[in-house]
């Protein structure tokens, strides 16, 4: 049950506050998608995942989850083979929109949407972005100079804007000189030593966008090749296998490693159809080793800085193998002997392991039940495997292994374990059919050997009767039975029996019916043209499961010959369209299952409400920031409010409302400051967020949204929230934003103010031969023509009187806002003509100018007072003409 916040409108008084009732406000079902960013740029060529998670009180009402692209095409969960954007289920009911590979053709805005208790459809967005990113062209990650060489370390690089580049080397940065030249495309190393070898940093930055890479390169110094401390001289192999000898070396460049077979001197490098040499590892692979192959190998390590040899001894062994291992087939809770036999030189030792684990199988260490019997029978080693009081669990393969020093052999035994017939768990325990309809029971047992099945029918025999097919004797077996009367009702047996014994399952087949009548449907929710129910499923259900609910509706005056139906899947949302505002209607209802219809319930009328005004479009809040009776916004100087699109209640929506202002906490009531309220109408139909910004940190703010259709304006729904401690970026400004400093803001307003003097004053020259320029002008040019000065003034005067250097006896003065002046200039009509101020078009058309309060009359645009402010971080300096009608 939703509950609604009481509000109680104070409409007297003049400052319009309103109050609010202490009761708190549920959480309304939502969908979050993490990151919880509206908006995510990534690099071009990047991946991303964005998870929609559903936020409501049951997760298991949550259906039809799903992600649309920019195009509002639904993205498929399996994709086809190529395709970068997908979707998965990261864990239960949360849905994951996977983008690999970003492409510009990417970007735009992804949409999660979902169905909560088959009623509510939850939406949530977030924009995909893109930029490209710093793209390294040429810079190998390991680069290898020559001693006593110059070199460059190469590492080109790319990006918009071009990046600038810097090197350095163990974090430490390099400068020009001491060996060093920074070029355009790499570093260059002058006389490469030992000591150049290390690890390098080629560090990319790009100044207008922040992004800063780093490109670790490894530079190694060639070295003469020396051999590995860990190399062995001597090999033991198998006779028939295959056998291999590494010889490693150090140096640099990377040493050339060739193989000598020291009998007859001949190079292995080029491979035969036994030797073959692997050139990068250095790896001699001896293959199907035989007596032939004792003897001596020469491994040779070779570079450009020099030779080295080394010999390796090769003694050949003879792998055990197993002859014999028995499978054997015994009856449950007996005693079964598993034998093996093998040979091999030296004579092996023989263990047992179980197929499918890595255990080792000995006596008494596990099992009390289980032991290993060793012997020795001249050149074989034998081994038996004894396992007591046998289990069902003791069947299964067992792996004999023979081991010397030569390697391992082994082979497979199987043991079978017999037992009597037991039924599968899974099997069905009752079956439903109706009007006669041939129905299958199943019937599945276990058993070795495998067992016979008979079935029986209220203990008699039944597989002769005409009525029944028997399909499989064992151990599936399915009985066909058409219950062509009631006597084909009741409890069937599955006997099943081998030589270990027998066993019984009862299966049981019912008849079926239609369902009885609906036991109550509800109307949740009715607007003008639609409906919502609710049903209360019948109290019998006719044996199985009620598939649909159905309607049958007609107006008062019609017949139910004249009515309409309705049908809808159980589960899925119970919506009634189309029907006529302010009209009588009939319902009755019906459940359906696979039998048939159930009786109409009694019936019921409902008149429709009047086309009227929208509902409530109700608020979406996160309960993780939820304190008390607000919201924490997560930054200083924004909010984002969402909410959820209600019933039009029979004319569509064309616009909402959304009223903020600042809140304080009287008692245990919200009151707003009524002059510091802001409104904005958002004229889409499909809107469901606005975006608050320019707002005070760490105060307190009540919002207000309304929907509005033809009619008039829904029920406001509201919310406080409190904005964040400190200044923080808007969720929808730009990554890189350049912020000015103080001194750079105040340097700027004062060059405007200047400016602004320099203009005034060269208006006073032309208008009224008066100011610093007219002083100056008058030094040095007096015998210039007064009349002419005379001319301009006649000119120019009728234009801009400005009290700031008008010639006449007034004195300006302040009204205490800097807004109004005194002086002697009367209202002079302003001619039939527009002006053009700092670039922006002012009208005057029948408009009068009054100098004494800078008032335009009588157009309806009034001049929005200069302001200043400094915050440290940003200032605000803006001259502008508005309505004095204007939301501003």
């Amino acid at each position: 049950m939703r509950e609604q916040r009481a509000i109680r409108m104070n409409d007297g008084g003049d400052d319009g506050a309103v109050d609010f009732s202490p009761d708190a406000t549920i959480k309304e079902p939502s969908l979050i998608i993490r990151p919880t960013q509206p908006k995510q740029v990534k690099p071009i060529g990047s991946s991303l995942i964005l998870n929609c998670q559903p936020d409501v009180e049951q997760p298991e009402l949550i259906k039809y989850l799903k992600w649309l692209d920019p195009q509002n095409r639904t993205i498929d969960q399996t994709s086809t083979a190529g395709a970068h954007v997908t979707t998965t289920f990261t864990s239960s009911n949360n849905l994951g929109l996977v983008i690999t590979g970003l492409t510009e053709a990417d970007v735009g805005t992804y949409t999660c949407t979902a169905t909560y208790s088959n009623s509510e459809y939850l939406v949530r967005s977030v924009i995909v972005d893109s930029f490209y990113d710093i793209t390294w062209v040429d810079a190998p990650t390991e680069q290898y100079p020559i001693a006593g060489t110059s070199y460059k370390v190469r590492c080109k690089v790319k990006a918009n804007p071009a990046p600038l580049v810097d090197w350095y080397k163990e974090d430490t940065r390099i400068q020009d000189g001491n060996g060093f030249v920074k070029d355009i495309d790499g570093l260059l190393i002058q006389n490469v030593t030992a000591e150049d070898d290390g690890l390098y940093k080629c560090r990319a930055i790009v100044l207008d966008t922040g992004n800063i890479q780093d490109r670790d390169i490894r530079v190694e110094v060639h070295i003469p090749p020396t051999f590995a401390p860990d190399q062995v001289s001597k090999l033991e192999v198998v006779e028939g296998e295959m056998a291999s000898v590494r010889c490693a070396a150090n140096g640099k460049p990377e040493p050339k490693v060739t193989w000598i077979h020291m009998p007859d001197q001949r190079d292995l490098s080029e491979g035969t159809e036994r030797y073959s040499v692997n050139k990068l590892t250095g790896v001699l692979s001896l293959n199907r080793i035989s007596r032939t192959d004792n003897g001596q190998f020469k491994c040779v390590a070779s570079n450009a800085a020099g030779q080295i040899e080394r010999l390796v001894n090769v003694v050949v062994l003879i792998k055990p193998e197993v002859l014999d291992v028995t499978n054997v087939s015994v009856p449950i809770n007996t005693e079964a002997r598993v034998k093996c036999s093998a040979n091999g030189n030296p004579l092996p030792s023989i263990t047992f392991r179980r197929v499918g684990t890595n255990v080792v199988i000995k006596s008494g260490i596990e099992d009390y039940r289980i032991s290993v019997e060793h012997d020795t029978v001249g050149d074989l080693a034998m081994a038996t495997l004894v396992i007591k009081h046998l289990n069902r669990s003791d069947d299964g393969l067992y792996t004999c292994i023979a081991s010397n020093k030569g390697g391992e052999g082994m082979k497979n035994g199987h043991l079978t374990v017999e037992f009597p017939p037991v039924y599968a768990s899974n099997m069905v325990k009752e079956v439903w059919t109706w009007n006669r309809m041939p129905v299958n029971l199943s019937c599945v047992s276990e058993s070795l050997p495998n067992a016979s099945i008979t079935w029986l029918l209220n203990n008699r025999i039944v597989e002769d009767d005409i009525n029944v097919q028997k399909f499989g004797k064992g151990p599936y077996s399915n009985l066909l039975v058409t219950p062509v009367d009631q006597r084909y009702y009741g409890v069937y047996s599955c006997l099943t029996k081998n030589i270990h014994g027998e066993n019984n399952a009862q299966i049981t087949l019912r008849e079926a019916h239609r369902p009885s009548k609906v036991s109550q449907a509800k109307f949740d929710v009715v607007t003008a043209t639609t409906i919502s129910f609710g049903f209360v499923g019948p109290t019998d259900t006719g044996g199985i499961k009620v598939k649909a609910y159905a309607v049958q509706y007609k107006e008062v005056k019609q017949s139910w010959d004249e009515g309409r139906n309705k049908s809808w899947p159980v589960d899925t949302p119970y919506i009634l369209e189309n029907l006529e505002a302010h009209r009588t209607y009939t319902f009755r209802f019906a459940a359906i299952n696979d039998v048939g219809t159930s009786d109409w319930s009694p019936s019921e009328q409902r008149t429709m409400p009047k086309r009227s005004a929208p509902e409530e479009p109700k608020i979406l809040v996160n309960k993780d920031v939820y304190t008390d009776d607000y919201i924490n916004s997560p930054y200083g100087n924004s909010y984002e409010v969402n909410w959820k699109i209600p019933a039009d209640n029979g004319e569509p929506i064309n616009l909402y409302n959304v009223r903020y202002c600042v809140a304080d906490k009287v008692n245990t009531m919200w009151v707003t400051r009524t002059e510091s309220c802001r409104s904005e109408d958002l004229k889409s139909p499909d809107k469901t967020a606005f975006l608050m910004d320019n707002l005070n940190a760490d105060t307190f703010y009540r919002v207000e949204v309304r929907a509005h259709n033809e009619i008039g304006f829904s029920v406001q729904s509201e919310l406080v929230f409190k904005t964040a401690t400190g200044v923080d970026i808007p969720p929808m400004q730009p990554p890189y934003t350049n912020r000015l400093s103080s001194v750079v803001i105040i340097s700027i307003v004062l060059a405007v103010l200047f400016t602004v003097l320099v203009v005034i004053d060269v208006s006073c020259y032309f208008a009224n031969n008066t100011g610093i320029l007219y002083i100056l002008f008058g030094m040095c040019c007096r015998k210039k023509k007064r009349d002419e000065d005379a001319k301009l003034g006649s000119l120019y005067g009728w234009r801009f009187p400005l009290p700031y250097c008008n010639n006449s006896t007034g004195e300006s003065s302040s009204n205490g806002n800097g807004s109004s002046y005194t002086s002697d200039v009367e209202k002079v009509p302003l001619p039939d003509m527009n002006f053009v101020f700092e670039g922006k078009e002012l009208l005057t058309n029948g408009n009068t100018y009054q100098s004494n309060n800078l008032r335009i009359e009588p157009t309806e645009m009034l001049k929005k007072d200069t302001e200043v402010e400094y915050d440290v971080k940003r200032s605000v300096s803006q001259t502008r003409f508005v309505g004095k009608d204007s939301a501003v």
